[in-house]
């Protein structure tokens, strides 16, 4: 007959171990239901630094907020506590600290509120201090500043930058930040020929030149408003438009103009059109100079473009050549376009005329060939003798001409 499975060997190795877990179980839970752990580099929470900071203190940089904690208690409360370990706070009241120097403050440790009270303990809670280290905190005002590393495309440059705000505030470690000479942004790129425009991180430079990088740093803003302009420039000539009169051809002028020509800067839109092309300053009459005269005109651009050169003026000296004047008598006055109600005289009977060309042309000029004309229209008459402008006409078709613009008469003006 077999044996029973009870009997066997097996049977009883397993019904052995079993025995063992339950005696184990007894004992964990019954004849010893307690143990301890450790937790290492536990967070410390300071409490007042608001306070602190208001007197103008604070922590010292590299200043270690951490404690190492034993807990001993039931199992099954150490288990909890475990299974979420944000439940402990460890907190240190910084608020009554008035000057620097070194201090050891008490911790205050609390466990979870789900805890039991007694079933978790904290070894020498009393006895848990931290060490700080307190420095005089420094506010300061610092510049910010741009630079651009790179290139930009041939006939382009770069203008200075446009940054907003243009001042930050920088707080830390006093001994820290008066170091800190200002801030700086860095634009980079290559053969630009746009502007550039956005939002930008900086750094912080020290007196000697050196990025600073401390986190116990804190600046009032994190980026900056950045414009840098990309400009086109080119340089451009001068000139002028002449009128001929008086006899005189643009064959019979010299003229210079200074300065010659102006650099100036814009966009790409508004420089291209001038490219290879003058900037008419305005007009001179050639009938208004007489053997030279020297003019000055206004530089004026687009509101686009800029004047680098600087120069807001320019000088233009004409020379007339190869001609010459004579004076002649006239006295063929008219006056025309009197006003209804008036009547119109001349006080003047000859005026002195002066007359240029060629010695050929004037040899054939002669008094009566001039004509002095007085226009009264629209003007604003009253009883009297009054000055009047007056226009000089030549007939005369040599090539020769009237010279000056500034002839009068005198009229007397009667109802």
């Amino acid at each position: 007959m077999g044996k029973n499975f009870t009997d066997s060997r097996a049977f009883n190795i397993v019904l052995a171990i079993l025995i063992s877990l339950a005696l184990w179980a007894y004992v964990v839970t019954s004849v010893n239901p307690n143990a301890d752990v450790s937790l290492h580099n536990f967070s410390v929470t300071l409490v007042g630094e608001d306070v602190l900071s208001g007197k103008g203190l604070m922590l010292d940089p590299g200043t270690k907020l951490t404690l190492d904690l034993k807990l001993t208690g039931n199992r099954n409360a150490l288990a909890k506590v475990l299974s979420d370990t944000s439940h402990i706070s460890i907190t240190a009241d910084v608020s009554d600290i008035d000057s620097t120097g070194t201090y050891t403050l008490p911790c205050t440790i609390t466990l979870p509120n789900t805890i039991t009270s007694g079933t978790v303990t904290v070894e020498d809670r009393a006895e848990k201090t931290i060490t700080l280290g307190i420095s005089k905190m420094m506010k300061k005002t610092i510049a910010v500043q741009g630079t651009f590393i790179g290139t930009v495309s041939k006939n382009y440059r770069t203008n200075p930058f446009t940054i907003s705000p243009s001042s930050i505030q920088i707080q830390g470690p006093e001994d820290i930040v008066k170091q800190v000479d200002h801030a700086l942004v860095t634009i980079s790129g290559n053969n630009l020929t746009k502007s550039f425009s956005g939002e930008e991180s900086f750094s912080l430079i020290g007196t000697d030149g050196k990025t600073i990088n401390d986190s116990n740093i804190v600046s009032d803003v994190d980026t900056v408003n950045v414009s840098m302009p990309v400009v086109m420039t080119q340089e451009i000539s001068l000139d002028v438009t002449f009128t001929e009169g008086g006899g005189a051809t643009m064959d019979d002028v010299d003229y210079s103009i200074s300065p010659s020509s102006i650099w100036i800067s814009g966009d790409a839109d508004a420089v291209t059109p001038l490219v290879g092309k003058s900037l008419s300053l305005g007009e001179i009459d050639l009938s208004a100079v007489e053997d030279s005269g020297t003019y000055s005109f206004p530089i004026v651009l687009d509101s686009a473009l800029t004047n680098d050169s600087g120069e807001d003026e320019a000088t233009v000296t004409v020379t007339i050549k190869n001609l010459t004047t004579k004076t002649l008598d006239a006295q063929n006055i008219d006056i025309i376009n009197v006003p209804s109600g008036f009547t119109a005289a001349a006080v003047t009977q000859s005026l002195q005329v002066r007359v240029r060309g060629t010695e050929a042309q004037l040899d054939s000029v002669s008094d009566y060939q001039l004509r002095v004309v007085a226009d009264l229209e629209g003007k604003n008459l009253s009883m009297g003798q009054f000055r009047f402008p007056a226009k000089i006409y030549l007939d005369n078709d040599s090539g020769a001409g009237v010279v000056g613009g500034d002839y009068y008469i005198v009229i007397s003006i009667q109802k």
